[in-house]
């Protein structure tokens, strides 16, 4: 059998670390972080508990890698939501339907796990959550407002809107029936917007 080349190796590397954050994302949402075992991640990942710890050196490491890696995306989301032609109101049921939607659920749990357990996690990891928190709301924000200036919205504080918006989004997550969610989405966020529509 022929060597693998440096780049194969690389890419065989990168490609595990990959299949280990996205087991630990899964893992995290299921059972929290105080729960949570670096030996449960290593199952879910398919991997032996020791190979996870050539990759990692501790549950805290591999919970602020995993976060990182799941909201890499987030801004790239909120461009391709504010790219599309659609009023304030479509973009704030695009984003709902996104939150809710399977896969993207788990990341959205971690987070709320993690502002449950603050004291647990490392300093650098709630310093990201805030950071992702804050991108959640300047984004959000102005398409409320938006939306309430189209006539889409109740007149209120866009702020209070929005929050109480993102408190209905966390306990249905937090919830976790995701196959509940799932079926028949885009009825179940309107019956969500319904809450703020002004129709």
């Amino acid at each position: 059998m022929t060597p693998l080349s440096e780049e194969q190796l690389e890419k065989k590397r990168h490609d595990r670390k990959i299949q280990i954050l996205a087991a630990a994302i899964k893992v995290f949402a299921e059972n929290g972080i105080k729960l949570t075992k670096i030996s449960v991640i290593a199952k879910e990942a398919g991997i032996s508990h020791g190979l996870l710890y050539h990759y990692f050196q501790s549950k805290e490491e591999v919970l602020h890698a995993s976060l990182e890696w799941a909201t890499a995306g987030t801004n790239e989301l909120f461009d391709e939501i504010t790219r599309h032609d659609f009023s304030a109101l479509e973009k704030i049921r695009h984003f709902t339907k996104i939150a809710l939607s399977e896969g993207n659920s788990d990341t959205f749990r971690v987070i709320q796990h993690v502002m449950r357990a603050k004291d647990l996690v490392l300093e650098v990891t709630n310093d990201l959550i805030e950071k992702q928190g804050s991108v959640y709301i300047k984004q959000l924000l102005p398409l409320f407002s938006q939306a309430q200036a189209d006539g889409e919205i109740i007149e209120d504080d866009p702020q209070e809107l929005l929050a109480l918006f993102l408190t209905v989004i966390t306990g249905i997550l937090m919830e976790g029936d995701q196959e509940y969610w799932s079926h028949n989405l885009d009825h179940k966020v309107n019956l969500i917007l319904r809450m703020f529509t002004a129709r």
